[in-house]
C-alpha cells in the first residue's frame, strides 16, 4: 500500500507553522490598531472608523465562507443577541431607544471578530496571535516612553507618580489590554522560545508594570495561576521565568523616573531596558531550578531596596507606599451607589448609559457615571435580567474556550488565550474596561483563536466534523500519534465521491498517488 504521507514534518510540539494573514485577519488587526490609537475608541470618531473596518472584515470573512447555521448556533452569539435585545428593551423603558446603540454596536463588533477568526486556519490563527502580541508590544512602548520622558497623554501623573497610560490615555485600561496579551506572549514561548518571543514577553510585562495598576497586577496573578493550571507549573515557569526576570531589571531602572517630585532619568531607564531584554534572552537557557532561584532573588530585592533607601530605594518606597494598598474609598462609595440604583429599578435598570451615581464623601457631593466595576455597571443600567444575560454570555464563552483546545494552533496558545480572558474577566470587576472598545475587541480575538474552525486550509468543511483516524494508522504513516491527531484535522483523506476513478492525488502533495480502487475505508482497515 501507499501510505498517505503528510507534507508537514512531524511536530515535536503541537504548534503550527506561521502563515501569512488573509485579508479578513489583516482587517481585524487594522481595527484593533485603530481602536488602540484612537484612545481605545472611547469617542465617537474612533468608533465610526473601527465600525467601518469591522464591516469590511465581516464582508471578507463571509466571502471566504458564507453564513451558515453553524455560525447562528454558536453559543456566545446566541447569548449576545439576547443581551442586545434586552439592552434595547431597557432603553425603550427608559424613554430613549438610541441609548442602547453603543451596547448593541459593541456586541456586534465582538460577534464580527469571532466570525472572522473562526474562518482562519490553524497556521493563520498562530500568525494572528503573533500580530496581537506585536500590537501589545507597540502599545507598551508608548507607555514606557511616556513615563521615561514625561510625555502626556502617554503617561499621566496620579498621586505623585507618573504612570504609563499608553495611547489609551488611561493607565488602568492600558493594564487591562496589556495583561491578556502578556499572558498570551508568555504562553507562546512554550513552543516558540526564540529571541523575538522572549523580548516581546519581557516588554509586555514591563508595560504592565509601568501602569502601576493594582487591578492589572491582580489580574496578572490570576491569569498566571490559570496558565500554570492549564499548561503545567514546570512549563509555565520555563516560559515565564526569563521574561519576568528581564522585566524586573527594566522596571528597576524605570522606577526612579516615576515619582513626580524627582526629574526623569531616561538614560538609566533606557539602559535598564536593554539589560532587561538581554537578561530575558539569556535566562531562557537556565534550568527550572536556576530560574526559580533567580525569581526568588528578584522578589527579595524588590522588598529590600525600598528598605535600604537611596535614590532608587526612595523611588521604590514611593511606589510601594502609594500603590500597594487595597484602600479605594471612591470605588467603594460608587459600588454602594450602584447597588442602590439597582434596588430602585431591579428589573430593567436605569437604561444603557443612563446611570448617574451620587454619594457624599468628605462633606462634599460626588457625581460619577462609572462604577469601576463592569458587572455592577451592567446591574445598575440593565437590571438583574441584564446581569443574568451577561452571565450566560460569559459562561457560554468560557465553555467554548474550555472545549477549544483542539481548535487552537497549539496547547500553549489555548492556555494563553484562556489565561488572558480569565485575567480580563477579573480586571473588569475593578475598572471600567468595556467602555473602551479596543479591550473587548482584543479579548474577542483571543476567544476566537480557540473557537471551532469554520473553514480548513483547503477551503472545505470544518475539520471538527471530519472523520478521525486511529492511532494505529497514525503509527503506520510514520508520524507521532500526538502530532498526527492535529495533522488529521488539516490533511484528512478525501471522501469516496471526491476520488478520481483511476488515481488519487493529494491536494498538497500531488506527487503521492494510490492505485485504482483505493478508498479511505480500505486504507484504514489495512493499517489496522
Amino acid at each position: 500500500m501507499y501510505p498517505l504521507q503528510s507534507p508537514v514534518h512531524p511536530l515535536a510540539a503541537t504548534h503550527q507553522p506561521v502563515e501569512s494573514l488573509p485579508l479578513r485577519a489583516l482587517l481585524l488587526v487594522v481595527a484593533v490598531v485603530v481602536a488602540i490609537a484612537a484612545q481605545g475608541a472611547y469617542y465617537g470618531a474612533g468608533q465610526q472608523v473601527v465600525a467601518m473596518v469591522l464591516l469590511l472584515a465581516l464582508l471578507a470573512a463571509l466571502r471566504a465562507r458564507p453564513w451558515s447555521r453553524d455560525d447562528a448556533l454558536l453559543p456566545p452569539g446566541c447569548a449576545g443577541a439576547a443581551l442586545a435585545a434586552w439592552a434595547a428593551a431597557s432603553a425603550a423603558v427608559a424613554g430613549d431607544v438610541t441609548a442602547a446603540l453603543p451596547v448593541i454596536a459593541l456586541l456586534a463588533g465582538v460577534a464580527v471578530v469571532l466570525l472572522a477568526v473562526r474562518r482562519l486556519s490553524l497556521g493563520e490563527r498562530d500568525a494572528l496571535a503573533a500580530a496581537m502580541v506585536a500590537i501589545g508590544v507597540l502599545t507598551a512602548a508608548t507607555g514606557w516612553v511616556g513615563v521615561t520622558w514625561r510625555i502626556t497623554p502617554w503617561a499621566l501623573e496620579d498621586q505623585g507618580l507618573w504612570r504609563a497610560a499608553t495611547t489609551l490615555t488611561y493607565a488602568n485600561a492600558a493594564a487591562g489590554l496589556l495583561v491578556p496579551l502578556a499572558l498570551l506572549a508568555v504562553a507562546r514561548r512554550d513552543v516558540r522560545s526564540g529571541v523575538p518571543a522572549s523580548v516581546a514577553a519581557c516588554l509586555l510585562l514591563v508595560g504592565v508594570g509601568a501602569t502601576l495598576s493594582r487591578g492589572g497586577a491582580l489580574a496578572l496573578v490570576v491569569g498566571a495561576a490559570v496558565l500554570a493550571t492549564l499548561l503545567g507549573p514546570g512549563r509555565t515557569l520555563r516560559a515565564a521565568g526569563s521574561p519576568t526576570l528581564g522585566a524586573v531589571v527594566a522596571l528597576a531602572g524605570l522606577a526612579p523616573s516615576m515619582p513626580a517630585s524627582s526629574p526623569p532619568r531616561p538614560v538609566l531607564a533606557a539602559a535598564a531596558l536593554v539589560v532587561g531584554a538581554i537578561v530575558a534572552v539569556g535566562a531562557s537557557h537556565l534550568g527550572s531550578r536556576q530560574l526559580a532561584l533567580a525569581l526568588a532573588a528578584a522578589v527579595l530585592a524588590a522588598f529590600v531596596v525600598p528598605a535600604v533607601g537611596g535614590r532608587g530605594g526612595d523611588a521604590a518606597a514611593t511606589v510601594t507606599r502609594t500603590r500597594l494598598t487595597i484602600a479605594s474609598p471612591d470605588r467603594a462609595a460608587a459600588a454602594r451607589a450602584a447597588l442602590q440604583l439597582a434596588a430602585e429599578r431591579p428589573l430593567t435598570g436605569t437604561g444603557p448609559n443612563r446611570a448617574v451615581l451620587t454619594w457624599v464623601q468628605n462633606s462634599r457631593r460626588v457625581t460619577s457615571r462609572y462604577i469601576h466595576n463592569e458587572y455592577l455597571q451592567m446591574l445598575a443600567e440593565l437590571g438583574f435580567v441584564g446581569l443574568a444575560l451577561l452571565a450566560v454570555v460569559l459562561a457560554s464563552l468560557a465553555g467554548a474556550v474550555w472545549r477549544g483546545r483542539r481548535h487552537a494552533p497549539s496547547t500553549a496558545v489555548w492556555a494563553g488565550a484562556a489565561a488572558g480572558l480569565a485575567a480580563l474577566a477579573v480586571h473588569s470587576a475593578l475598572d471600567f474596561l468595556w467602555h473602551l472598545p479596543a479591550i473587548p475587541l482584543a479579548g474577542a480575538v483571543l476567544a476566537g483563536l480557540v473557537l471551532p474552525i469554520a473553514i480548513d486550509q483547503e477551503g472545505g468543511i470544518p475539520p471538527a466534523i471530519r472523520p478521525r483516524r486511529s492511532s494505529s494508522c497514525t503509527e503506520a504513516d510514520g508520524v507521532e500519534p500526538s502530532s498526527r491527531s492535529l495533522l488529521a484535522a488539516l490533511l484528512p483523506p478525501p471522501c469516496q465521491s471526491c476520488l478520481p476513478s483511476a488515481s488519487f492525488r493529494h491536494p498538497i502533495r500531488s506527487s503521492t498517488s494510490a492505485p485504482a480502487g483505493w478508498s479511505p475505508r480500505a486504507r484504514r482497515s489495512t493499517s489496522r
